[in-house]
């Protein structure tokens, strides 16, 4: 589900935009969850970082929309804001928020959906679902960024962290498939790479973290292809 956060304090302004977002998720079948705060203040307050979207209004009384935004960076460096104006100009001084965009009051739809189609796209691509592993110990919960790479060992995958070595009953394929789309890649049939951890490849080894990884003939062209795309998505990012 996409948390969407509407900061308005005009409420015919707020519901025309729940509206719109609505609409489209239900052209879209997509599941969204819509929270709208007429008060800015009690929405920086209690502020927690769960939205995925923050609409926020420029022209408000108690703080206006820019000087609110320059709080919510402090709290949430990553959520996607966008400014809500009737003056273009104003909606020009969103980088110094980075902010990704602004729409123009009255909210009209086919300029909304088109907007707010890129902004879904855009989170699903960098959706990264957490791992549950169930280990020998217990479960254990790990998010794709915290791997570094997974290793066959007998019927068990061996998720490699930072923090120290998890292991559970699974083959690599079902791996494969949790992890798929959060960036990683095979450089041989036992070994699954986190390419955001990939310092360099010498001939046949990849120097992943700390360690030397052995890179198969096989998969070796397949391996430095999505390397290379990796690295040039993550300039764009």
């Amino acid at each position: 589900m996409i948390k969407i956060a509407i900061v308005e304090d005009d409420p015919e302004q707020a519901s025309l935009l729940e509206e719109n977002i609505k609409r489209y998720a239900g052209e879209e079948n997509l599941a969204v969850g819509v929270s709208i705060f007429y008060n800015v203040v009690n929405f920086l307050e209690k502020y927690t970082g769960e939205f995925d979207i923050v609409y926020m209004d420029i022209m408000m009384p108690m703080m206006n929309g820019m000087d609110a935004a320059h709080i919510l960076r402090e709290k949430d460096e990553k959520v996607i804001l966008i400014f809500v104006t009737t003056m273009r100009q104003y909606a020009i001084q969103g980088y110094e928020v980075n902010a990704s965009d602004y729409i123009i009051k009255p909210v009209k739809y086919p300029e909304f959906r088109l907007k707010f189609a890129k902004l879904v796209s855009r989170i699903r691509k960098t959706e990264r679902p957490d791992i549950v592993l169930k280990t020998d110990t217990g479960l254990v919960r790990l998010t794709p960024d915290q791997i570094l790479y997974v290793e066959v060992a007998g019927h068990h995958c061996v998720y490699h962290t930072e923090s120290g070595e998890y292991r559970q009953y699974q083959t690599m394929k079902s791996a494969e498939t949790a992890l798929c789309g959060s960036g990683f890649a095979r450089c041989n049939n036992f070994l699954l790479v986190n390419l955001a951890f990939v310092r360099g490849v010498d001939g046949m080894t990849a120097a992943v973290g700390d360690e030397k990884l052995q890179i198969s003939h096989p998969r070796r062209k397949a391996f430095l292809a999505a390397l290379t795309e990796f690295s040039e998505t993550k300039k764009y990012v």
